[in-house]
């Protein structure tokens, strides 16, 4: 059916096709609609969505621009199979990140939910090595995060990568949940989270303040 598509098309409206392929998937950040004609004109972007679609990947909308990431299918899969995953230690520092970066700043009112990949306020390496992690696995996770795009470095210290703004809504959805969950355990948008999934709200002992 894509091949069909495609085919349909002439060899110039292919090339827009393919052009824009080519950049939602490798750009750092989401490509600006207006610079590309498969982005632009909706019949072209369902061409465009259907090849994506055949990799298993689709086309988010971020502001004026976009890019592409994994069906959230086919992220689970590749998950289940190990494919992508980070250590622990990755994963502790990207946690603390998002913590210091995402779920603070938002709690205080200094997030709004469409620009939550894109915060400025950035946390020093400093004060991610001041918990239980040893520095120099603090580094390492850091240097390893960075390669992945999962981190990126600014001017007073580090925010989250542009890998984040691959996310679909629902993993948006879900990790922003995660961040809630443990940002404030006890508030009340943490407590309508739990009820929804079913997960009664953990104790005062288990939380101590």
């Amino acid at each position: 059916m894509t091949d069909d598509l495609m085919e349909s098309l002439p060899l110039q409206r292919q090339a827009d096709v393919l052009a824009a392929l080519a950049a939602v998937e490798s750009a750092h950040f989401p490509v600006p609609a207006k610079d590309f004609r498969a982005l632009l004109e909706p019949p072209l972007r369902h061409v465009l969505e259907q090849l994506l679609h055949r990799a298993g990947r689709v086309l988010i909308k971020v502001g004026p621009g976009y890019v592409s990431g994994y069906d959230d299918q086919v992220a689970a899969e590749l998950a289940d199979l190990g494919i992508g995953i980070l250590t622990p230690e990755q994963r502790a520092v990207l946690t603390m990140v998002l913590l210091f970066t995402v779920a603070i700043p938002r709690a205080e009112g200094h997030l709004r939910g469409d620009d939550m990949w894109t915060s400025e306020h950035p946390v020093s390496p400093q004060l991610l090595e001041t918990g239980t992690l040893q520095a120099t696995v603090v580094r390492t996770a850091l240097r390893d995060l960075g390669y992945a795009g999962l981190i990126r470095r600014v001017a007073n210290g580090i925010v989250p990568g542009p890998q984040f703004l691959r996310l679909t809504s629902r993993a948006t959805s879900v990790l922003f949940e995660e961040l809630v969950l443990l940002a404030e355990p006890q508030g009340d948008l943490a407590l309508s989270i739990r009820r929804e999934r079913g997960r009664p709200a953990p104790s005062h002992e288990e939380h101590p303040a």
